[in-house]
């Protein structure tokens, strides 16, 4: 096993991220490891823009990413790891994760996949756009 310095576990604010939280505490742990978190917002698509203007569609999208990023905290501060190991960042998942690997020094993504779900294989799969080009150590939990 190698002796990782800095774990990054990619999460998604969804119930299934405590799966792939919980594996990336324990692989930190063993390694004596920092761990950091990151989430990635997506602009949400439009799918209450039909019923609300613009401003409304903005607020609503904030707040919603609001109550997320305060679970988030919540579930990381239980764990131990400080406000500063938690990134919120805006954009394209895949691009925003590599981003912070190479800014960061990250030795370990720890990022969940969800399977051969239909419509993830149509759209793509953050996961797998994350192994293109990265340049740490990747474990995918599948969840």
């Amino acid at each position: 096993m190698s002796n990782y310095k800095k774990v990054l576990v990619a999460i998604d604010g969804s119930d299934e991220s405590d799966t792939i939280v919980n594996k990336a505490v324990e692989i930190a742990g063993a390694n004596g490891a920092e761990l950091h978190a990151v989430l990635v917002f997506e602009p949400l698509l439009g799918s209450y823009s039909f019923e609300l203007n613009m401003a409304d569609f903005e607020t609503v999208q904030k707040e919603h990413q609001a109550r997320i990023a305060d679970n988030v905290r919540t579930s990381m501060a239980g764990l131990g790891v400080p406000a500063t190991h938690i990134h919120f960042l805006a954009g394209k998942p895949a691009t925003e994760i590599k981003k912070l690997v190479a800014d960061s020094a990250t030795d370990l993504l720890v990022i969940g996949s969800h399977g051969h779900n239909p419509i993830r294989a149509v759209l793509g799969s953050t996961a797998n756009a994350v192994l293109h080009g990265i340049g740490c150590d990747v474990l995918i939990v599948r969840v």
